[in-house]
């Protein structure tokens, strides 16, 4: 869980400043284009798993703090 906590962590203060699909001739994958606090853009891609086995989906829900 640590593990997940310092990857994910990184994107705490990054901006979403775009979207696109990228395809890759196979599968078409979602990416959230975001900037970095230090001004650098990196694509937050979505994949079924860790090892890229193929596209995937993210849920976007409410927080009920």
């Amino acid at each position: 869980m640590d593990a997940y906590k310092k990857y994910f962590g990184q994107l705490v203060g990054c901006k979403v400043i775009g979207f696109e699909m990228q395809d890759d001739g196979e599968d078409v994958w979602p990416a959230l284009i975001m900037r970095t606090d230090g001004g650098e853009e990196i694509a937050v891609v979505l994949s079924r798993d860790p090892e890229g086995n193929g596209s995937g989906f993210a849920f976007i829900e409410p927080v009920g703090r």
